[in-house]
């Protein structure tokens, strides 16, 4: 026992070239959180299982999100064998990534969704992954980057995707929009989210699909943004002074 690989590997088989693979994966028993942010951003005692989200096709250069990996159309295999296929070089994502390989294969995986023209929902995920991964590192510039990529991608997905077959509900994208909104400091629309979220709660119907957590989650934000608005109200007054 003692001897037990965190990482092990798992073998599937590829939805668009039928070669069978390997994926590798944090064992569950390794997998301790220690924080997260307000975005859900996960912070783990040793080993981070988000490393490993990305899996990528060494044959054909295939790559999504590890729940919704084997979910290809004909025509998203058709994309990908035709576009992605011919220029791919192959390479080796298995064994223990650090936040340089995971960086690498998720920006496989966001290439993957704009050869195939997936959904938004699917680019706003995978743009928060990466900017989380950016976050990690101290990267601000690019974290605000992909965070707003993020943010943008899911403002459409709300807009334009019917969510009742996707992993994401409604009220859960409600409140990560806010939160992105108040992490890019468009506090406005920040409250505008957050208080569309809070609006649906007060009908009893709504209320009972939406966890308690988040509605107590959206009320601390809206009061850490209102008082973040307040202070920089006060910041700019005391320099036009």
């Amino acid at each position: 026992m003692a001897d037990l690989n965190p990482i092990y590997n798992s073998t599937l088989t590829c939805p668009v070239c039928d070669n069978k693979i390997e994926v590798s994966k944090v064992r569950s028993r390794f997998v301790k959180l220690k924080s997260q942010d307000e975005d859900f951003c996960p912070y783990y005692e040793s080993y981070n299982p988000v490393f490993y989200e990305a899996w990528v096709c060494k044959y054909c250069g295939y790559a999504a999100h590890s729940t919704v990996f084997p979910e290809v159309n004909r025509n998203d295999c058709k994309q990908v064998l035709d576009k992605i296929k011919p220029k791919w070089t192959s390479r080796d994502f298995t064994g223990e990534r650090d936040i340089n390989k995971a960086l690498e294969a998720f920006k496989i995986v966001l290439y993957n969704l704009q050869v195939r023209g997936a959904p938004f929902s699917e680019f706003g995920k995978i743009c928060l992954r990466i900017a989380w991964l950016y976050r990690y590192k101290g990267e601000y510039v690019n974290e605000h980057k992909f965070l707003k990529y993020s943010y943008d991608y899911y403002k459409n997905a709300f807009s334009k995707e019917n969510l009742s077959h996707r992993k994401l509900d409604e009220y859960t994208l409600m409140y990560i929009l806010g939160e992105l909104a108040r992490r890019l400091e468009l506090y406005d629309e920040a409250l505008q989210w957050f208080g569309k979220l809070i609006s649906v709660s007060a009908n009893p119907k709504e209320k009972s699909k939406i966890q308690p957590r988040l509605i107590e989650m959206t009320k601390d934000q809206i009061h850490i943004t209102r008082e973040k608005m307040k202070n920089d109200e006060k910041e700019s007054a005391a320099i036009n002074e």
